[in-house]
This record gives structure tokens, sequence and C-alpha cells, in this order.
């Protein structure tokens, strides 16, 4: 899915006359990497306005979709916050309706996320690199006893707020045998709560083992 800029009249906040302005609706993170980097440098859609010289951010709906990290967030504008239940509902609509026929092939199964604003947004994909740079200290780690790396599937990660990557087993394949190669990287020395979080989960009686691709 290919990125998209719409046009609208942008309301300066100094309450200047209205202006013209092209801003993107719809960024495809892992197509165009450079939009990400622009949404958490703050300049995307980021605009001047003509009478005043002041900047400001337009305030329109946007979609964000990284296929990779299984990530689709629907941010809409601060000022529509008293309409959040219409808008969630509104959301779930689209959302089928691009699983269904834009991302037929992709086979959608997890659940998009809602944000009012691009700095929430912002505070996702900052929240998001973190989560990756510990993972991959992870991975880092395991590797390094002798581990081979297995990546949990990334919304599944996100969700159980677990690491991307975690050491695999050496033969059982079980919750609990995942639960006791991730103890064993972490009473090597790493310090990670994501990998903490996650020998809990498995350790818990009945968990199932994680959810890889």
């Amino acid at each position: 899915m290919k990125s998209i800029k719409n046009e609208a009249a942008a309301k300066c906040p100094n309450h200047c006359e209205p202006f013209d302005v092209e801003y993107w609706s719809l960024v495809s993170a892992d197509q165009d990497p450079d939009l990400k980097t622009a949404i958490l440098g703050g300049e995307l859609n980021l605009v001047q306005c003509p009478e005043c010289g002041t900047f400001f951010h337009h305030d329109g709906d946007l979609i964000y979709f990284d296929a990779p990290a299984e990530l689709l967030v629907f941010v809409f504008s601060e000022k529509d916050r008293r309409r959040e239940p219409e808008l969630l509902a509104r959301m779930q609509k689209d959302y089928e309706l691009i699983k269904n026929t834009l991302l037929k092939q992709l086979q959608m199964d997890y659940p998009p996320v809602s944000v009012f604003g691009l700095e929430a947004l912002k505070n996702i994909l900052q929240k998001e690199e973190t989560d990756l740079y510990e993972s991959e200290a992870v991975a880092a780690a395991a590797a390094d006893m002798g581990f081979q790396i297995v990546r949990l599937k990334p919304s599944y990660a996100r969700a159980n707020h677990f690491p991307f990557y975690v050491p695999a087993p050496k033969e059982n394949n079980s919750a609990n045998g995942y639960a006791v190669a991730a103890s064993q990287v972490l009473q090597n020395g790493l310090n990670s709560l994501l990998l903490r979080n996650f020998v809990d989960h498995m350790s818990e009686e009945g968990a199932l083992p994680p959810s890889v691709l």
C-alpha cells in the first residue's frame, strides 16, 4: 500500500485566513521510511502560515501502516476527541474494508490501534523503537549463549509486552521450554523487563507456546 497525500484548508492557531496545504493522510512506513523518521522528528504535516509565519501541524486524520511490524494506527484529529465512540465505529468499518480489499493478500489477523494527534503516534513509534532495541539485545545475548533465535509474531509480542526476538528451546518446544531457555539468558546477566515478562507468562499453568513467525 502506497503513502497518500491529500489537500485541505489549514487553519492557523493565530486565526489568520485559512490556506490550502498538502498533507499526508496515509503513511506506509515500510515503503516510505523517511515518513516514519518525519513523524519521530515532529516534522510530518508541519506547515507554515503564509500570513504570520507560524509553524503548526495540520490537524487532519491519518492512517499509519507498517506491514512487517503488523502495526496499523488510525490517528484522529485532536479536536474530535468528543466524537470518540463514533470514530471508533468508523475505524472498525474502515479496517474491515482495508483488510478485505487493499490488504487482502496480507491476511491481517491483528486489530488496529487508535490515537488522537500526531504526538500520540510519535509516542507509539518511540516505544516501538525502544522495545526493538531491547529485543535486539535479547537476541544478541541469547545467540552468544548458543541459542537459536526465533522472531515472535510482532502484533502478538506487542500486545503481550514481550521482546520481538526470544531464544528457542533446544529440545522442548512447549511454553515451559521457552520459559527455561529465556530464564537461562536472564540468569546469564541480561537485564530485560520484556524477557522477564515473557518468562513469567510462559511459566503460567496452561500457557501455550508463543506465536512465532
